[in-house]
């Protein structure tokens, strides 16, 4: 719900400066149609924004598990796998 009143407020402070645009530049049509495709162009970039604000927030990944430890080695291999060295 605060998302929806967050783009809500967005749009009333953009059509506000439009109406204050059109009010101030009435003189000047070529102003006035300048300042309004110009802010066609910032609401056509806000649709992403209010795509992020609208989505219901996701949810927290879970954070993943250890990885098990390793058998220990040996350093001269296996047991009763030893040369001594003594003519063999």
């Amino acid at each position: 719900m605060p998302a929806l009143v967050t783009v809500a407020v967005l749009f009333l402070i953009v059509f506000g400066v439009a109406g204050y645009t059109v009010f101030h530049l009435k003189p000047t049509p070529v102003r006035i149609a300048a300042v309004l495709i110009a802010m066609g162009g910032l609401i056509a970039a806000m649709v992403p924004i209010v795509r992020i604000l609208a989505e219901p927030p996701q949810p927290a990944p879970q954070p993943a598990a250890p990885p098990a430890a390793a058998a220990p080695q040996l350093v001269g291999g296996a047991p009763g796998n030893h040369r001594t060295g003594k003519g063999n």
